[in-house]
């Protein structure tokens, strides 16, 4: 699963609409904006249609960029 879009976002908690590299499944799904979440929570999501991730299909993709900074305390 991937993010298509993000939907809402207050501070780091975001909602977004994901979608599936292998089967294009979409689903809206809560998040926190962190290098954590993108590098190893989102590549490991499994798809609640087909059940692979990221991982899975061996996709490796430039990792999504965060709204703030790691040292930033907002």
């Amino acid at each position: 699963m991937k993010i298509k879009e993000i939907t809402f976002q207050d501070r780091r908690d975001f909602s977004a609409i994901y979608i599936c590299e292998n089967c294009n499944f979409e689903g809206e799904n809560r998040g926190y904006d962190d290098r954590n979440f993108h590098d190893n929570v989102i590549p490991n999501t499994k798809c609640p249609w087909c059940g692979k991730s990221r991982n899975d299909l061996g996709i490796v993709e430039e990792p999504t960029k965060t709204k703030y900074e790691e040292w930033e305390v907002i």
